[in-house]
């Protein structure tokens, strides 16, 4: 699903810094803040802030004076809008215009812009105390799985497919991409290792982000001209366990595993006219098993009215 859209004017979202000031001055704060994501903080490591308050709990957080101005600036702003919605949301200038979930759970943040040079879609897993924004996608309850089968190069052969551009990036499209490719279908034998390569890729990243020494991010480790060589080796294995999965013959390269692709869309596309041809039939034995039950029924009715008034006579 797509992230949530504040709506604010910039109002309800903080960056390091200022969090870190409000917080030092009242540390009762805390409790109102989560962390807040989106494709370019989540590829760049650039983390926000955002505040997360609710009505229930509005007594606790208006005594805070800064949240009480930011939450003002926010009404401020969205009565300004032309757009009656907006203003409508004025109504709330404490929440999000578009909150997709009451509460936040822990997911799997797919960036809707990426860049074409990369061979592989940079996603992560975010915690329960993190809004994504609509900057991205998110996969609530996502499992190692999720992000193996995402990750992988074929994912991104058809996302080139089906994809639209941003510029000369690509722009993830949930409706066009996701939702239409086809999953291999994993066997538990496949699984157990793909489990393994995803964990091992997912640890790697984040050993490497938080090295202040290094100061890597998504995009660098992503980056083919300065991808490290054992992330680079962990995805190939990880592309060899995805790939077996579809068929044990290797991939030649990306024109072979986009025909191959679109040859299992085919069939799903086929598959799903067939079901609905025989939903369609199927229909029509019932109408036709209803229509002759009910004319059975009307003959009957009739003989017997027939034979009554022969009697009586």
């Amino acid at each position: 699903m797509l992230g949530s859209q504040p709506t604010d004017g910039g109002h309800l979202i903080l960056t390091e810094d200022e969090h870190a000031l409000i917080v030092a001055e009242y540390p009762e704060a805390k409790a109102f803040f989560k962390r807040f994501v989106g494709s370019y903080e989540l590829i760049n490591g650039l983390f926000r802030w955002c505040l997360f308050l609710t009505q229930e709990n509005r007594a606790q957080w208006e005594q805070i004076l800064p949240i009480r101005q930011h939450v003002a600036a926010c009404r401020d702003f969205r009565l300004k809008s032309k757009k009656a919605a907006t203003v409508k949301c004025a109504e709330t200038p404490w929440q999000f215009a578009d909150l997709r979930l009451a509460e936040p759970v822990a997911a799997l943040v797919i960036p809707r812009v990426s860049s074409e040079l990369r061979p592989y879609l940079p996603v992560g897993f975010i915690d329960s105390q993190t809004i994504v924004s609509d900057s991205a996608y998110l996969l609530p309850d996502a499992t190692l799985i999720d992000f193996a089968v995402i990750s992988s190069h074929i994912h991104v052969v058809w996302m080139r497919l089906t994809s639209g551009r941003l510029k000369s990036d690509y722009r993830y499209s949930r409706d066009l991409t996701y939702s239409t490719f086809i999953w291999p279908e994993l066997t538990p034998q496949q699984q157990q290792p793909l489990e393994m390569l995803a964990q091992q890729i997912i640890d790697f990243c984040k050993q490497a982000t938080s090295d202040p020494n290094n100061k890597m991010t998504l995009g660098k480790l992503y980056n083919p001209e300065s991808m490290p060589h054992e992330l680079k080796e962990l995805f190939a294995q990880l592309d060899r366990v995805v790939e077996q999965a579809y068929r044990p013959e290797p991939f030649k390269d990306d024109d072979e595993r986009l025909s191959f692709l679109l040859g299992l869309y085919k069939k799903r596309i086929d598959e799903l006219k067939e079901q609905e041809a025989a939903k369609a039939r199927a229909k029509r034995i019932r109408s036709t098993a209803t229509m002759a039950k009910t004319q059975a029924a009307d003959q009957s009715a009739k003989k017997a009215k027939r034979s009554r008034k022969a009697t009586q006579a």
